[in-house]
């Protein structure tokens, strides 16, 4: 039995780690995001003003939920 060359290998690691990278960045941009640095940011002008507004009132703005969390948890 034959093995596969060690350049086959490395050709298909690379190929399949570039498929990976495009199928992230089509993710990403689906969800309204943008892909930089190995990261997906979600943001837009509603999602800070809506972050401004519950810092402004004391709570913490979760994005990944997209809510305002205020007065949760604590003794």
């Amino acid at each position: 039995m034959r093995r596969p060359s060690l350049g086959l290998l490395a050709v298909a690691a690379l190929l399949s780690l570039t498929a990976c990278s495009s199928g992230t960045l089509a993710i990403c941009a689906s969800a309204g995001g943008t892909y930089a640095a190995g990261t997906c940011t979600r943001s837009s002008a509603d999602q800070q003003a809506a972050e401004q507004l519950c810092e402004a009132r004391g709570g913490v703005y979760l994005r990944g939920q997209d809510t305002c969390a205020i007065g949760a948890g604590g003794p």
